[in-house]
């Protein structure tokens, strides 16, 4: 059986990033800033917008005279998708369209990423909050833009684009961070930059982004209840045999897939509710009469948080195994690297979220009610850093609310609508107004920090699951 394990720096980085945020020292820089005060837990009116911040309308402004220049570039990305870690296209886009706004500094193919970059906004008037801004521009295979990454991308950098503009009118100190983050499909681009040091090489205080999704106006969220996630490869090898003649000298590898597959279904009667076990068959070649002797599969194992991910691996791979021991086949069981941890949202940010979005998006409490479901690499930063994940509805071409799934052909042309867009846009104002009320009122960075290290707190038991499942040997 082979796994995956950590390297030592891995290991290191993980037991360092366990550290409450208080213990780094960085409050000192934000304690003097001129700003205006929280408002603590204070809640909207429904019907739009319920901030009371001043530059609401500089941040609305600004977004609204980008919109003829994203869209295209939104529909070029959208039109010639690229999968994971191959995304040139929209790489070049992005950052040939950044740099050419003042004051900004891009680095294209950024942490031994070909398709990476990450471009800067610093005002030149001191230490002050590093907001960063996460997009993402990979496609799915056969799908294309099935899961409206094309919007993130157009959200990410419009928001990135208006915080700047407001600390720039306003002589702000800080930064605005725009990180172009490849192969969110699974493959996860955001858990390699972690590993190269990108987030905590610029110092963030928050990372926030906005996924598209069905529904129209009904799907809009300030929080995503994403899953911890680890992928397997399984490979049964047996003895090939005359299927007809000598049936008994085989060792069927075919039935050993058969039979792990029918010891998970078994398996979920007492599984958890918010575990999920699934995956798909390889075909396999050879000729019906020949006992086949080979077989492989591939699986995902996901569950409400890493914690309780670890024992459904467990159970997962006795499954396997039983598959191997009941045919007599061999296996090798392979942990695929770069697993996702489930999402800590950070309520701060997702209470200015929702004032700057709609007053009238769910709360909380609310969100949780339908459970997790789905799982991003911006939940393993969300582990390391103050994190915000919302959710806008998209529409399709008939202006009615998108009723097709995420990663379907129905919500990819979904995605494509003028509508969507604007609503793409939408959501960049609120990523914005998070970011300007981080970089503009005071105490509130306290609070996004103070909400993170009570999140973190809980998170240790979690990390040392995911060391305990990491560390096997191979």
């Amino acid at each position: 059986m082979v796994r995956a394990h950590f390297t030592s720096r891995a290991l290191l980085a993980l037991l360092v990033t366990a550290i409450p945020i208080s213990a780094c020292g960085e409050e000192e820089h934000f304690s003097t800033l001129p700003r205006r005060q929280s408002a603590g837990n204070s809640t909207g009116v429904v019907g739009g917008p319920t901030t009371s911040s001043p530059h609401l309308a500089t941040v609305s402004e600004h977004i609204d005279s980008l919109a003829e220049e994203l869209w295209p570039i939104s529909t070029e990305i959208h039109e010639n998708p690229e999968l994971g870690y191959e995304e040139v296209r929209a790489h070049d886009l992005l950052t040939t369209y950044v740099a050419s706004k003042p004051g900004w500094e891009v680095t294209r193919s950024a942490f031994g990423l070909d398709t990476s970059f990450v471009a800067v906004f610093d005002g030149g008037h001191g230490a002050g909050p590093v907001v960063s801004f996460n997009a993402e521009y990979d496609a799915l295979q056969g799908l294309g833009h099935g899961c409206g990454h094309n919007l993130i991308a157009t959200a990410s950098v419009a928001g990135a684009l208006a915080a700047a503009e407001v600390m720039r009118r306003e002589s702000l100190p800080g930064k605005v961070v725009l990180f172009g983050t490849p192969a969110e499909e699974s493959l996860g681009g955001k858990v390699r930059m972690l590993e190269a040091g990108a987030f905590a090489e610029h110092a963030i205080d928050i990372s926030i982004m906005a996924h598209p999704g069905p529904g129209g106006d009904a799907g809009d969220a300030a929080y995503t209840f994403a899953m911890a996630t680890d992928r397997f490869d399984v490979e049964y090898h047996g003895q090939p045999a005359h299927a007809a003649a000598s049936p008994w000298l085989g060792v069927n590898a075919q039935d050993a897939i058969a039979l792990a597959y029918a010891a998970l279904g078994l398996m979920r009667q007492q599984s958890r509710p918010a575990d999920r076990v699934h995956g798909r068959i390889a075909t396999a070649p050879g000729a019906v009469n020949i006992i086949p002797d080979s077989a492989g599969a591939v699986f995902q194992i996901r569950s409400d948080t890493t914690e309780n991910l670890a024992p459904l691996i467990e159970r997962f791979e006795k499954a396997m195994e039983a598959g191997a021991l009941g045919t007599g086949a061999t296996m090798n069981l392979t942990m695929r690297p770069y697993g996702y941890s489930d999402m800590l949202n950070n309520d701060v940010l997702a209470r200015h979220y929702r004032e700057w979005f709609d007053g009238a998006i769910p709360t909380a409490d609310e969100e949780k009610l339908s459970g997790p479901g789905g799982s991003t690499d911006q939940g393993n930063v969300s582990h390391d850093f103050p994190a915000l994940h919302a959710f806008f509805g998209i529409f399709g071409d008939d202006g009615a609310p998108a009723t097709a799934s995420v990663h379907s052909e129905g919500f990819r042309e979904a995605a494509r609508t003028r509508k969507s867009f604007d609503k793409a846009l939408k959501a960049a104002k609120a990523l914005a107004g998070t970011a300007v009320d981080v970089l503009t009122v005071e105490g509130l960075l306290d609070e996004v920090k103070e909400d993170f290290e009570q999140n973190n707190k809980k998170d240790v038991a979690q990390r040392l699951a995911r060391l305990r499942r990491r560390m096997i040997k191979k």
